[in-house]
């Protein structure tokens, strides 16, 4: 039988361990990313926003049009950005698999996980976070998925938007 410094010291748990450390640094990394091309999209659309008002009669229905354009741009991006998300975040899970059965770990949450793990029912529950007015979770509009959400919201405003300006005219 090894002991726990035997186990702690071993080169398969020192590979996984730095396998595990890589794979969270990355997701992390990657909502950076994701929340900057967020950030840089409703810019630009609140720059087009802004722009329909303020541009003359002419042209005044082209701004739609273009912010529809930049709004499908905006989805593709965010939709795969979602699944990049929900990709690193199983392989997150598979490392701590691995990690975990080298550790023996039992009723370990690992970073980032906000439901239940399929074999793991309850899990989540077990934590005992309160749902209050102020926080509180529902998972089909996680922050996670708004990146590709938002962008069909602002589509429908830019629809609504150019068949009130195609009415006018």
């Amino acid at each position: 039988m090894q002991t726990s410094d035997e186990i702690l010291n071993n080169p398969d748990l020192e590979f996984l361990k730095e396998d595990y450390w890589r794979k969270v640094e990355y997701l992390k990394d990657h909502f950076t990313r994701l929340w900057n091309r967020f950030n840089y999209f409703l810019t630009l659309e609140a720059a087009l926003f802004g722009a329909t008002i303020l541009s003359s009669e002419k042209y005044h229905w082209w701004v739609p049009i273009f912010g529809a354009v930049v709004c499908v741009l905006w989805y593709i991006f965010g939709a795969q950005d979602r699944y990049l998300v929900e990709l690193y975040r199983k392989e997150i899970e598979q490392a701590l698999d691995q990690l975990g059965s080298k550790l023996s770990l039992e009723n370990y949450y690992f970073v980032g996980q906000t439901e239940n793990i399929e074999d793991q029912k309850d899990k989540m529950g077990r934590l005992k976070i309160d749902w209050r007015i102020y926080q509180w979770r529902w998972s089909f509009l996680s922050t996670t998925k708004l990146p590709a959400l938002f962008p069909l919201i602002v589509l429908l405003m830019w629809a609504i938007i150019f068949l009130v300006l195609i009415n006018k005219r």
